[in-house]
């Protein structure tokens, strides 16, 4: 590719990766588009992080979150016959584990208000973009399938993000957090 701007998408249509073009405002565009804005705010938070575990653990999801959207990126025909649920699941279940840590180590009490601190509110808003991401990536399930695989991994990386801003905040007393 010479250029990033194609002009392709001028007429309001973009491509997937088997070469069908749909509207830019398809659910499926809006899912792959909400994904990469969780991969933005994602970046912002690891950057802000204090922490290295909460540093190392975002750049993984970035990655595992770049392999969701390039399968997302294949239209249900161009799909077919392709591994595109493995890798989801090898995600899932290492989201399954880093919640497992956490919980070890801070059992919930309550609820939260977010922004305990800095690092810790930019999580949190990342969390809040996976959540509006699920909810896209649902719509789109309603029209064409999506992997189970997918659909798991984006509910339990919300849990994890919110372990994960909690980890942040660790510095924090406990009894900032409201009791139920």
């Amino acid at each position: 590719m010479s250029s990033i701007s194609t002009t392709r998408g001028d007429g309001g249509e973009t491509g997937l990766l088997g070469g069908e073009r749909i509207a830019k405002d398809h659910p499926r565009v809006e899912a792959i588009g909400t994904l990469d804005e969780l991969s933005v705010f994602l970046g912002d938070a690891k950057c802000a992080a204090l922490k290295a575990r909460t540093r190392e653990i975002i750049g993984i999801v970035q990655g595992q979150l770049m392999g969701l959207m390039g399968a997302l990126a294949l239209s249900p025909a161009a799909a077919q016959g392709r591994d595109t649920d493995s890798k989801a699941e090898a995600a899932e279940t290492q989201l399954s584990a880093w919640v497992k840590e956490f919980e070890a180590k801070r059992p919930m009490k309550g609820f939260v208000i977010p922004g305990m601190s800095p690092p810790g509110a930019r999580v949190d808003i990342a969390r809040a973009v996976c959540r509006r991401a699920e909810r896209r990536i649902a719509a789109l399930h309603r029209l064409e399938p999506v992997s189970p695989a997918i659909l798991r991994y984006i509910n339990r990386l919300s849990d994890l993000l919110f372990l994960l801003a909690r980890h942040e905040d660790d510095d924090k007393k406990e009894d900032e957090e409201t009791t139920a």
